[in-house]
C-alpha cells in the first residue's frame, strides 16, 4: 500500500471514497456459514427466476417434501404437491406478473437452520393494475443430506420497508476503521443518523502525523430507483455518488465524482466482508479526467472500542 496516500486523495477527490477494504482470513466456522449464506442468497434468486418463468414445479421444489407456504391471507398449502398446484393456479390467473426478491438478511440457528428476511417488488403485467407493489416475506431453511430447502415460506401483509429497514444491510459498516500504510493512515466512524434514516460516515487521512484531508458520506434509501446509493463530500471541493448492489457475499457500489479541477471520475468499488474485524475494499473501471487508472485494493480494520480509564469521575 505504498502509494494508498495518493490514491485515496485522488478517489476522495473524485468522490469515489466510500469506505476501505478488510482482509484477515475467517476461521473455518465464519466460512462455512458464509458459504451456507450464499447458498440461500443464490435460492431466492432461483425462486424469482421460476416465478417470472411462470413454473409452478421448479418453485415447489425448492421446498422440503413436507414443506409449507402461507400466504398473506394465512392460507396453508403443506406439502409440494399443494404448493405446486397452488402456484400453477396462480400462474394461470395472474400470467406475466414479474417478482424481484430482496433478501434483507440471513440468520442461523444451529448449523442446520436458517431464517431468511426481506421483501419482494411486484410488477404487474397489466399496467392498468396499478405500480409495482413491495410485500415482506419470511422463510426458514433447513439443511438436509447436505442441501438447504425450505421447510415454511410465508408471505406478511403488505408493507412499504423504511429507509432503515433496507440499510440494515449495511450495519456491518458501522464502527471505527483505520487503514494504515508505510506513508498514511485513513480513519473512519460510521454511525446511524439520529432518525436511523441515513449511514453517516466521517473519514480523514493522515500524513507524516498531519491531518492532510476530511470527507464525509451519506447512505442512504432511494425508493425510485429501489436500491442503496451514497453521497461523499472532501475537504478540497471534491464529491461524488453511487448505486450499491449487492452480489453474493460482495457489495459493488458503481461510482461517479467530480474533482475540485472539474476532472470526472468513475470507478467500480467492491466490499468484501470477511469477518466482523475486517473487509477488502477493492477498486477496479477506474478512470479519471479521461485516463485509465490501475486496479487497487487496500485493508480496514476495526478498531476495538477505546479502554476507560480506572477511577475516572
Amino acid at each position: 500500500m505504498r502509494h494508498l496516500h495518493r490514491l485515496l486523495i485522488l478517489c476522495a477527490a473524485g468522490g469515489l471514497i466510500g469506505s476501505w477494504a478488510w482482509s484477515v482470513t475467517a476461521d473455518e466456522t465464519a466460512g462455512e456459514k458464509q458459504s451456507d449464506e450464499q447458498v440461500i442468497r443464490q435460492s431466492a434468486l432461483a425462486f424469482a427466476k421460476a416465478y417470472n418463468a411462470g413454473d409452478a414445479k421448479a418453485i415447489a421444489a425448492q421446498f422440503v417434501a413436507d414443506g409449507e407456504y402461507i400466504d398473506e391471507f394465512k392460507n396453508i398449502f403443506k406439502g409440494r404437491e399443494a404448493i405446486e398446484k397452488e402456484m400453477a393456479a396462480f400462474f394461470e390467473a395472474s400470467p406475466g406478473n414479474k417478482i424481484k426478491i430482496t433478501v434483507e438478511g440471513v440468520r442461523f440457528v444451529g448449523s442446520s437452520m436458517a431464517i431468511e428476511e426481506g421483501y419482494t417488488t411486484l410488477d404487474p403485467a397489466d399496467a392498468n393494475e396499478g405500480p409495482a407493489v413491495d410485500s415482506r416475506y419470511i422463510a426458514v431453511h433447513l439443511k438436509q443430506d447436505g442441501k438447504w430447502r425450505i421447510a415454511v415460506a410465508r408471505d406478511l401483509e403488505s408493507e412499504v420497508p423504511t429507509p432503515h429497514e433496507h440499510l440494515r444491510q449495511l450495519e456491518w459498516l458501522l464502527g471505527e476503521w483505520v487503514d494504515e500504510s508505510d506513508d498514511a493512515v485513513v480513519k473512519t466512524s460510521t454511525r446511524w443518523s439520529k432518525d436511523g434514516n441515513f449511514i453517516l460516515s466521517a473519514f480523514h487521512v493522515e500524513t507524516a502525523g498531519m491531518r492532510t484531508m476530511d470527507g464525509t458520506q451519506r447512505i442512504g434509501w432511494d425508493p425510485v430507483s429501489k436500491q442503496i446509493r451514497a453521497w461523499v463530500f472532501d475537504s478540497e471541493g471534491g464529491f461524488g455518488e453511487g448505486a450499491w448492489a449487492r452480489v453474493g457475499d460482495e457489495w459493488l457500489v458503481k461510482t461517479n465524482g467530480v474533482r475540485p479541477d472539474g476532472a470526472v471520475g468513475s470507478a467500480t468499488n467492491i466490499y468484501t466482508q470477511l469477518d466482523g474485524k475486517t473487509i477488502r475494499w477493492s477498486s477496479t473501471h477506474r478512470v479519471v479526467g479521461g485516463e485509465l487508472q490501475p486496479d487497487v485494493s487496500v485493508v480496514v480494520v476495526r478498531q476495538p472500542p477505546k479502554a476507560q480509564t480506572e477511577g475516572k469521575h
